[in-house]
């Protein structure tokens, strides 16, 4: 029971969060194709790109991609293949997901630290896109934020999963 409140409580945080932050990508997503379309149309209609187009795809894709990790999470959007693990009792499952949600609560937030590290160093060296100059270290803190938001997912996922394994 007490994993179960642990889990809830956990999940009144992170569920909010990674719906929010998907809408976010989702608004980025719209840019992205706003952009690409108003790209293609200067170039085939007026012979007239949008110059940094490509770089634009590029950072934006980072918006795209990780500020949905969260809520992919949330809704077992994620690959998983049980082929043999589905054969297995159900406690037997539970812990066995435990495990590896523990591992990938372990992988994600070294990423996370990693990213946090890495803006940083971008961030003091001034590092900027090659055509538009744009900061790069912005970005990186998406993925800091994005991995955060699937870090929360993971650790209810955790606890529900423990839930399972002890519940009598």
């Amino acid at each position: 029971m007490y994993l179960k409140k642990v889990a809830d409580t956990i999940a009144r945080i992170a569920y909010p969060l990674g719906r929010a932050i998907n809408y976010g990508g989702g608004f980025f997503l719209l840019i992205l194709m706003l952009l690409v379309v108003v790209h293609v149309a200067g170039r085939y209609f007026f012979n007239r790109p949008v110059p940094g187009t490509v770089e634009l795809i590029e950072f934006l894709m980072t918006f795209v991609v990780f500020l949905g990790f969260g809520y992919c999470a949330m809704h077992g959007g994620n690959v998983r293949v049980d082929l043999f693990v589905s054969l297995l009792p159900e406690r037997t499952q539970k812990a066995i997901d435990a495990v590896t949600s523990l591992f990938s609560i372990g992988v994600v937030t070294l990423i996370t630290w990693e990213g946090l590290v890495q803006a940083r160093s971008l961030w003091e060296c001034r590092h900027v896109s090659g055509v538009l100059h744009i900061p790069h270290f912005p970005f990186l803190i998406v993925l800091v934020v994005g991995c955060a938001a699937l870090d929360l997912v993971l650790v209810v996922n955790f606890f529900e999963y423990l839930h399972g394994v002890f519940r009598k």
